[in-house]
């Protein structure tokens, strides 16, 4: 067969007969050779350096209640000048890998993040590092964890008298994360850190607060929207909460620190050096400098009972037939207190009045807490029978014709 017709060889310069099937051969040879390199663990680029992810410096977490915690890690790696690849894995260990951040503390000339590659598992991360230099330097890795939470609870202890209270408080750390921590900071408030351990599949209990002879003032709370206005002609009349308010101020021996929310038992001495359990409730979240009402019951010992005896049109506006279309009411609501208790009481009664309304002869001294809602703090002696007349008046009342003729149509 001519050498010009033969479909496995090519004639190159200076006639040199080169076999192509050979030098296919040879180049698939060295192309597999190649890729077996670098398939193997650990090889890298030139320049490139894999540093090992040594163990945490420090561990601090800040704690958000239910579920997910903030995981801070402080690590300190090995560079070497040039870049630098630190491969961070969390087999087992409930991550979001969305969350994870490495955060280099340094100046960006000295040290920078070229990339980030995630495995396809979502359980690895490869970031590149450059370093202009051979150090030690510190990195913070963030991420949020799943399956760390915590529950907080207080306990308090009122004196006999009711005039002072002991509270502790206690945090509940739940870890079903996968991770270990042999010693963290935990952070519950920007005051209140505290360190443990807390092991995969532990649950610990923590004290973080105590303090002894808080002051303290036990409160009678009377809601006319929720409490019956005639309680001697009410079936089964649930009685009138009663609780301990806790004041987050320096002078009742707090007001350092934001009190968070938990739930709360409260007991009472009995004046025999024992204590009786009084009852349970939640507190809410206070802010310094705020106040909270613990409930522990409701008591049938103080009486409230709420008429209406007076009310009156005034100045009434009419139309050109003579029918009043808008006018004033003038109204007076009276208010009987009783008090049974062989003891003084303060009772906080809590006033709704709707719309738009003027004072007129309130009867006691109130704090408005919104436009509508009216609180009186009211001292009621042993056995004291009490009687306040509360004067407003609610102004611009339209009639039943007007108020149905004169509509505002929707979205205008």
């Amino acid at each position: 067969m001519a050498a010009d017709t033969c479909p496995i060889f090519m004639r190159l310069p200076g006639h040199t007969k080169v076999n192509l099937k050979a030098l296919m051969a040879a180049w698939f040879i060295l192309l597999m050779g190649l890729g077996c390199i670098l398939a193997v663990p650990g090889a890298s680029f030139a320049g490139t350096r894999l540093a090992t992810l040594p163990l945490q410096e420090q561990v601090f977490i800040r704690l958000a209640g239910r579920n997910t915690a903030l995981v801070q890690e402080k690590r300190v790696l090995t560079l070497v000048a040039g870049i630098n690849q630190i491969d961070f894995s969390w087999q087992n260990v409930h991550i979001d890998p969305d969350s994870v951040y490495l955060d280099t503390l340094a100046d960006p000339d000295d040290i920078s993040l070229l990339s980030m590659a995630r495995a396809s598992d979502a359980s690895a991360l490869t970031w590149e590092l450059y370093s202009s230099r051979d150090t030690d330097h510190t990195v913070v890795i963030s991420y949020l964890l799943a399956g760390l939470d915590n529950l907080v609870t207080y306990t308090a202890l009122a004196d006999d008298q009711e005039k002072t209270l002991d509270l502790d408080a206690r945090v509940i750390l739940r870890n079903f994360s996968g991770q270990d921590f042999d010693n963290a900071v935990f952070w519950l408030t920007p005051d209140t850190v505290f360190n443990t351990r807390l092991q995969h599949l532990e649950t610990r209990q923590v004290l973080f607060f105590e303090q002894k002879d808080l002051s303290v003032t036990k409160h009678y709370k009377w809601d006319d929207k929720t409490m019956p206005h005639d309680p001697e002609n009410t079936p089964h009349a649930p009685g009138i909460p009663t609780g301990y308010t806790i004041k987050n101020t320096s002078d009742a021996g707090l007001g350092t620190f934001d009190l968070v929310s938990g739930k709360t038992r409260i007991f009472q001495e009995d004046g025999q050096n024992g204590t009786i359990f009084s009852g349970e409730d939640v507190m809410p979240f206070v802010p310094e400098g705020g106040a909270a009402f613990v409930k522990i019951g409701n008591s049938r010992d103080i009486l409230v009972f709420k008429r209406r005896i007076h009310t009156e049109q005034t100045r009434m506006r009419r139309n050109k037939k003579g029918d009043v279309q808008v006018y004033d009411e003038l109204i007076t609501d009276r208010f009987i207190l009783e008090n049974t208790k062989n003891v003084p009481v303060m009772l906080t009664l809590t006033d709704t009045i709707s719309g738009q309304w003027e004072p007129v002869d309130m009867g006691h001294a109130y704090t408005l807490t919104d436009h509508q809602t009216l609180e009186f703090d009211i001292h009621l002696d042993a056995e004291e029978k009490k009687t306040i007349d509360l004067t407003y008046k609610i102004v611009n009342k339209f009639t039943g014709n007007f108020a149905r003729y004169n509509k505002i149509a929707p979205g205008n």
